[in-house]
């Protein structure tokens, strides 16, 4: 799913008072020197959740170097997770405190400094936007909940692994959508490989003819002398 919205806007993502589990997926084009920012909401009435996510640059024939993804906490304004530099791909992991709510931005030429304060880079930029596809999802945490048997743990690990999966899951939807875009490349070029073979074929048959042509009268007019 593509996303766009009016220059320097941020998108909020709402949802109903009664879900318990908050979760998305999407693919954005990055303008350079901007963002997209995702507002994040902690499931009301929960002893706080924890924010699980990832995130891939898809396109191949770009640097990764202007990308960069933060969350930050939208009333305090500091940053809780930043992506490393030059990385196309990750995971992240975010607890989140009762009621909290964070933005989660994808940043195309932006720093962002500990405090939240946003800034277009000062390096060199090379004016072309970034694809990215991501995924979150938001759990909420009971503390209430001790594991104690072994049903639980199993549960438990059985949770831990399904959102693992989803990661992979993830990860082979951007490649399929990378494979898509390299196939739309190649179909664009072999289209215009046929259309200058078709009119270089053309281009030989009409020199080809024009010799056969003036071959034909230079032996006439030999005949006649």
């Amino acid at each position: 799913m593509h996303l766009s919205r009016p220059h320097g806007a941020t998108l909020s993502l709402l949802f109903a008072t009664l879900l318990t589990f908050v979760q998305g997926a999407y693919i954005t084009s990055i303008p350079p020197k901007d963002e997209e920012c995702f507002f994040i909401p902690a499931p009301p009435g929960s002893q706080g959740a924890t924010l699980f996510g990832n995130y891939d640059l898809l396109d191949d024939d770009v640097s990764p170097e202007p990308l960069s993804v933060v969350v930050i906490d939208q009333k305090e304004e500091h940053v809780l997770y930043r992506s490393r530099r030059r990385s196309k791909e990750g995971i992240f992991k975010v607890t989140l405190k009762p009621d909290q709510q964070v933005n989660l931005c994808l940043q195309n030429g932006i720093i962002t400094a500990g405090r939240g304060r946003k800034a277009p880079s000062e390096r060199a930029h090379d004016g072309l936007d970034r694809t990215v596809g991501f995924q979150f999802s938001v759990e909420p945490k009971d503390e209430t909940k001790e594991l104690k048997t072994q049903s639980q743990k199993i549960a438990q690990a059985a949770k831990d692994l399904t959102r693992e999966i989803k990661n992979l899951y993830n990860h082979h939807e951007y490649m399929r959508t990378r494979e898509a875009k390299h196939r739309e490349v190649v179909e664009q070029t072999f289209s215009q490989l046929m259309y200058w073979v078709l009119l270089e074929g053309i281009t030989v048959i009409l020199i080809a003819g024009g010799q056969i042509m003036y071959f034909r009268r230079f032996l006439e007019r030999r005949r006649y002398i």
